[in-house]
C-alpha cells in the first residue's frame, strides 16, 4: 500500500464545532493514532523546508493535522499558519508546539480551526502547500479548483503553491482488491497500549477512486479488553497532467510537476506527483 500512504488524510473525522462526547473520544483516538502512524515519517519534510527557504517568507499549510510539517518549519525560522477542520488534530498540534518551541516565540506558529477549502484570511504568504494525499479527497474539478484558488488567493506576488498526490501504476491499482491486510504493530509511547493497524484499499476503475479503510485495534499494556476504531476515506485519483492543467486554470503561470521529493520530473514509474506552481 506504499503508493497510497494514509497519513495526511482527513476523511470522516469531526468537523468544526463541538462534537458529542463519543465523537470527541473517537476523534482524539484517531488523532493519537495518526501521530503513531507517522512516527517515523520524514521523507517529505526536507522538500517543504527547501520550498519555504526558496520562497523566503511566511508559510500557509492547509490540512495541517497535528503539525508534523508545520512545527519543523516554524522551528527553522518561518512564520507558519496551519489550518485544519479537525479540532482533535489541532489540539495535538498545540501540545506538540508547546513542547517543541523552547525559547522560540509562541506566535511563530498560528493554528486555525476552519474548513481549509473555504479558508479566508487577510494575511498573505510566500508559500502555501497541502501535503501527502489530502488533495485527493476533493471529489471533482470544481472542488479542486476551489482549493487551488484558496491557495493562490493567499499568496504574495511571486509566491509558490505545492500540492502532493499519489499516482499509483495500473499494476499497483490492480492490487487494491479490498482485502484487509496488517500494516504495523507498535507500542503507543503515550499510553503503553499495543496498537495494530490494518488497511484495505479497493480501486474502482469506473469512478477512478480508491476506497481506503484503516482499522486500528489496541489493548491495554497489562491486558484487558481490546478496542477498535475504523477510519474510511474515498480518494479520487488525479493524474500529473490533470494536476498541472488545474493549476493553470486556477491562475498559476509557472507550473512544474515532480515525481518525488528530490525534484525529479514526473514520468513513467513515478509513484507520486508533486505540483509546484508559482504566481508570475
Amino acid at each position: 500500500m506504499d503508493a497510497l500512504p494514509p497519513h495526511g488524510l482527513v476523511g470522516d473525522g469531526p468537523g468544526s464545532g463541538s462534537p458529542d462526547l463519543d465523537g470527541w473520544r473517537r476523534a482524539r483516538t484517531l488523532a493519537r493514532f495518526y501521530d503513531l502512524d507517522v512516527l517515523d515519517v520524514s521523507y517529505d519534510a526536507e522538500l517543504y523546508l527547501e520550498l519555504a527557504h526558496q520562497a523566503g517568507g511566511s508559510v500557509l499549510e492547509l490540512a495541517v493535522g497535528s503539525g508534523r510539517l508545520a512545527i519543523p518549519l516554524a522551528l527553522a525560522g518561518h512564520r507558519v499558519v496551519g489550518v485544519d477542520h479537525d479540532p482533535a488534530m489541532l489540539e495535538r498540534a498545540h501540545a506538540a508546539w508547546r513542547r517543541a518551541r523552547g525559547a522560540i516565540e509562541p506566535d511563530r506558529l498560528g493554528l486555525i480551526e476552519a474548513d481549509f477549502v473555504s479558508f479566508s484570511s487577510e494575511e498573505r504568504f510566500s508559500l502555501s502547500f497541502i501535503a501527502v494525499n489530502t488533495f485527493m479527497l476533493m471529489p471533482n474539478d470544481r472542488d479542486r479548483l476551489c482549493l487551488l484558488a484558496t491557495m493562490r488567493e493567499h499568496l504574495l506576488p511571486g509566491g509558490t503553491a505545492a500540492v502532493e498526490v499519489s499516482t499509483p501504476s495500473e499494476e499497483e491499482l490492480a492490487g487494491y482488491d479490498g482485502q484487509l491486510r496488517p500494516e504495523w504493530q507498535r507500542s503507543d509511547p503515550e499510553t503503553g497500549d499495543l496498537v495494530r493497524k490494518s488497511i484495505s484499499a479497493r480501486h474502482d476503475p469506473q469512478r477512478d477512486t480508491v476506497s481506503l479503510i484503516q482499522v486500528f485495534e489496541w489493548a491495554p499494556r497489562h491486558g484487558g479488553q481490546s478496542s477498535r476504531v475504523v477510519k474510511r476515506d474515498m480518494l479520487h485519483l488525479v493524474s500529473a497532467r490533470r494536476l498541472a492543467s488545474l493549476a493553470r486554470r486556477a491562475g498559476f503561470g509557472s507550473v512544474s510537476v515532480w515525481g518525488d521529493h528530490l525534484s525529479t520530473p514526473h514520468g513513467p514509474g513515478s509513484q507520486r506527483a508533486i505540483l509546484v506552481a508559482r504566481l508570475v
